[in-house]
This record gives structure tokens, sequence and C-alpha cells, in this order.
């Protein structure tokens, strides 16, 4: 069985649609969802997240500051209505690939 690789942008939108998260904890929720199938990293996650955030499909706001991270707060992120879209129509495309596909 071969395994396809799912970006991290559609992993975090796919995520976001089970609720606001901040960086590492959408990590450790995609890795929990795909029971360990998929994987994202720092280096993939916040890049993904600064994007989302600039092409309007997430916002954020910061948290609380904590003294577990040195002061620094947390950075909640939340889909936004064109960003519910945008993961909609992505699980809509992967559900009709997976039940429809072509030419098996």
């Amino acid at each position: 069985m071969t395994t396809a690789k799912l970006s991290a942008s559609a992993a975090i939108l796919a995520e976001l649609m089970h609720g606001d998260g901040y960086g590492l904890d959408l990590m450790e929720r995609v890795t929990q969802r795909s029971k360990g199938q998929v994987t994202l990293t720092s280096g993939n996650t916040y890049p993904a997240l600064r994007q989302l955030e600039a092409d309007g499909l997430v916002t954020s706001r910061e948290g609380d500051a904590s003294s577990d991270r040195g002061g620094r707060p947390r950075v909640y992120y939340r889909l936004t209505a064109e960003g519910r879209r945008a993961a909609t129509t992505q699980q809509q495309g992967l559900l009709a690939l997976l039940l429809h596909p072509q030419g098996v």
C-alpha cells in the first residue's frame, strides 16, 4: 500500500474544521486523528499557518502570556468563512476521489 502526502495547509484546514488551535496543538491533533499517517513539523506547520492567514483562510489571536513559554503568548488560529469553504471543498474533493476513482 502506498501513502499519498497531504500538504500541511490541507491538513491544518481539515483539522481547524474541528475547532480552533495553536501550532503544537494542531500538529498533535493531525497526528492523532490520522493515527500517525500524517505528521506535521514546526518546519511546515508555522509557514503554512502564516500563508493561510495571508490568504485570508485563517485568523489568529494571541492568548495570555505564559511563564512556561518564557512570557510569550500562544497564537490561536481559527478558520474564516472563506477558510471553512475551502476546507469543505477540499474535503468533498478528497471524498469524491476516494469513492469514485477513475480508471480503476
